[in-house]
């Protein structure tokens, strides 16, 4: 999970230069993808669901301890619903 938080810093700095055009619907994601995402990908995921969070309880911070607590929890949840969509099993995470 540290590489992942690591990941996650690096791509914040990424955000800095040109993106690529790729466009993800993170509505259409399911949790059954979150197992074949490479760790930069699963890192740039948590991030922006963190900032999602953040923005939806309109706090300005980011917890890294809480990006690791939150990938621990998505996973488990993920592991034990692979249907169910990831920002479905965010939003149970974090409303817990």
């Amino acid at each position: 999970m540290r590489r992942i938080l690591a990941a996650a810093a690096l791509a914040a700095i990424g955000f800095a230069t040109p993106a690529s055009a790729e466009t993800i619907d993170l509505a259409t994601v399911k949790c059954s993808e979150l197992a074949t995402m490479n760790q930069d990908d699963a890192g740039f995921l948590f991030t922006w669901l963190l900032g999602y969070a953040g923005g939806q309880a309109g706090t300005t911070t980011m917890d890294l301890t809480a990006m690791e607590s939150l990938g621990t929890k998505i996973g488990e949840y993920c592991g034990a619903n692979p249907d169910v969509g990831i920002l479905s099993a965010a939003t149970e995470i974090m409303g817990q």
